[in-house]
């Protein structure tokens, strides 16, 4: 992936060897592949140079602080291929939509001035690099090879099928928020906090890992001793025995338990109308010529809500109704649910 063949001027491929910009190379098995930053045609058609831009990341007295990102990707390098492959995706995806972003308000910014011309063209050639990382990105299928490389120096590179995919320097001015929204997005999918238990994390990076959480998302953890396990942020861990078919797992999981908080939601509501809840007894039954369900509440009490996942899996309701039933009181309840994708099949097409 070389941007020679698109942009004009500085904006070329180096070999091993010449001078360039720290930023704008990956290493790998001893060969550099060099993606050189898209921005030097445009400082030179601004009239700045290059090292009057670069110079805006040196703090004097600065601590040594190793950044967010690099922490999380020191820990996704040795994860299994589906983290790494949702970390790529989503790096990847975000570069192409910040490279889209950036040509069209640099037209914006120079449309009426003598630059117009120069940064057309270099626009045009940001949009194509990032159509091709959109494609790139677009590509990962579960079979699809991804590496994440980390060094000494900071760097985060990525390599896509032995496509190399630079991470950090990607972006001149607006680094930090390209990895903010990626780190955003990455631990909005995952717990993060427990991905970096060894990391002593400040305050504002707690912050930034818990900005864009949702109270009923389902979030992904991966071991080799537990294997694949599917959880929300209040006790519930599905369990999976394995890798394959993790997409489906996904899709369902995440039905289940976007269906467990409508029903959370539901029974709130209920007994605050003074309904009184028999948990022994909660049930569901399918109602014939419709997509609903009827939930059974209690002797003579119902209510109708669709829940079609859960009415298909009736040994994994029977099992969760302990924490249902504490999740609606506002207790604490840790359940760990195993073999759960046994116990889901059915749901969603889940085989």
């Amino acid at each position: 992936m070389h941007l020679s063949e698109e942009l004009p001027g500085p904006c070329r491929a180096v070999s091993a060897g010449q001078k360039h910009h720290p930023g704008c190379d990956a290493s790998r098995d001893g060969t550099v592949h060099v993606v050189v930053c898209r921005f030097f045609a445009l400082l030179l058609v601004l009239g700045l140079s290059p090292a009057q831009v670069l110079a805006r990341d040196v703090v004097p007295g600065a601590p040594d602080e190793q950044p967010l990102l690099l922490q999380i990707a020191v820990v996704v390098e040795d994860s299994p291929l589906p983290m790494r492959r949702d970390f790529a995706w989503l790096a990847i995806t975000e570069m192409a939509n910040m490279y889209t972003g950036e040509a069209s308000r640099a037209r914006l910014e120079t449309r009426h001035t003598a630059r117009a011309r120069d940064t057309a063209r270099w626009a045009a050639a940001v949009d194509a690099y990032a159509a091709r990382m959109k494609i790139l990105a677009d590509s990962i299928t579960p079979s699809t090879p991804v590496e994440i490389i980390t060094g000494a120096g900071g760097g985060v590179n990525l390599y896509v099928g032995g496509e190399p995919v630079i991470v950090t320097g990607a972006f001149i001015g607006q680094q930090a928020a390209y990895e903010q929204r990626v780190i955003e997005k990455f631990c909005a999918l995952y717990l993060c906090e427990r991905l970096l238990v060894e990391f002593d994390l400040s305050e504002p990076d707690t912050t930034v890992i818990a900005g864009k959480r949702r109270d009923n998302a389902a979030y992904w953890s991966f071991s080799q001793y537990a294997g694949p396990v599917c959880m929300t942020e209040d006790g519930l861990e599905f369990q999976f025995l394995e890798m394959s078919g993790i997409m489906q797992k996904r899709a369902v999981c995440s039905q289940i338990v976007a269906e467990l908080y409508a029903l959370v939601h539901a029974l709130e509501r209920k007994i605050k109308q003074g309904v009184m809840m028999d948990w022994g007894a909660l049930e569901i039954n399918p109602i014939a010529g419709s997509a609903g369900h009827q939930v059974l509440l209690n002797s003579h009490d119902d209510m109708r809500i669709p829940i079609p996942g859960l009415a298909a899996s009736k040994d994994l309701f029977r099992i969760v109704r302990p924490w249902l039933a504490a999740r609606v009181q506002g207790r604490e309840f840790h359940l760990v649910v195993l073999n759960a994708g046994h116990l889901m099949q059915g749901v969603g097409g889940y085989p």
